[in-house]
């Protein structure tokens, strides 16, 4: 950890956020009026950064803007620096006007759900009483990239290839793959299901989030010919799809927690076994202390869940 008497490079803050929201706007005109600064002033400000770090952020023509191989290594680290104070300076000036002990931001899958209500919240109510706590649902990959950037400070989500190595995880439990399907389907016959007979069958999934890409990483592997028909958004459209007879739904088994439709049936699949893992993570700088606390408590808890 940096000690706060150590020298700091020559940026400002505010510097780096011409940086980033340049990078985003990939115009100078638009860029210095969202900012409401000159052009000069911004093309002062990116000089001095590019002095500092010591090579050339952009590549600046008359018809557009793109960043150099190093503007493009450097800006996910801007990103995260400029948000972490942006949150910083909003917890102060609430713990100034408020009082309190700040605030921690979680974010979370939806099927994760049934993993932390009631018991995390109340756990942190009753151990951090002044502290303010923040539940973000998203996708999985929106998640990530929150972590990546700083807007939030811990995640619940699934583990796969594209969670980036910069990211500390914690594993909680692994969570099988079902299929929901109609009572009256002759699929529900069994208690478990091979995958092989989803042959012929309408599929239906979630369109966002890591599960399709498990599902077909898992039919290429194993030469499963599986007919995705449905891609959806929402878990009553899945539900209501196999309530319809249209299709067989496959979905991470947390997301059945509460399902209490007579209509419909949880198969477990099988041959192979799929199950994706479900882990805390966090970026690998160090939070202040109570946050810290707090995250420990997060992760004993949820481990007992």
């Amino acid at each position: 950890m940096t000690e706060p008497w150590q020298r700091l490079p020559a940026l400002s803050l505010r510097q780096l956020q011409y940086f980033v929201t340049l990078a985003e706007l990939r115009h100078f005109t638009d860029t210095a009026s969202r900012l409401a600064i000159s052009q000069p002033a911004l093309s002062s400000a990116l000089r001095q950064i590019e002095t500092v770090l010591g090579g050339k952020l952009v590549n600046r023509t008359a018809s557009a803007v793109t960043l150099t191989e190093l503007g493009n290594a450097i800006l996910p680290h801007a990103q995260r620096v400029v948000s972490v104070a942006q949150l910083a300076f909003e917890d102060m000036q609430r713990i100034v006007q408020a009082g309190g002990d700040g605030t921690v931001r979680i974010g979370l899958i939806p099927s994760v759900g049934s993993l932390l209500f009631p018991q995390l919240p109340q756990a942190l109510a009753q151990a951090f009483p002044r502290l303010k706590v923040e539940f973000h649902d998203q996708t999985n990959d929106a998640l990530v990239a929150q972590l990546l950037k700083g807007q939030i400070d811990f995640g619940i989500g699934a583990l796969d290839n594209t969670v980036s190595d910069e990211l500390d995880v914690f594993p909680i439990q692994e969570d099988p793959f079902v299929a929901v399907v109609h009572r009256d389907d002759p699929l529900a016959a069994s208690a478990h299901l091979p995958w092989k007979q989803l042959a012929g069958r309408e599929i239906a999934v979630f369109s966002k989030g890591n599960i399709q890409r498990l599902v077909n990483a898992l039919a290429e592997s194993h030469r499963l010919s599986l007919r995705t028909r449905y891609q959806v958004d929402y878990i009553e459209t899945l539900y209501g799809l196999v309530r319809s007879r249209l299709a067989v739904a496959i979905l991470p088994e947390l997301y059945t927690t509460h399902l209490q439709d007579p209509q419909l049936k949880v198969v477990h699949l099988q041959q192979p076994a799929l199950a994706r893992t479900v882990a805390l993570m966090r970026a690998p700088q160090a939070l202040p202390p109570l946050i810290e606390s707090c995250f420990a408590l997060m992760l004993d808890t949820l481990r007992a869940t």
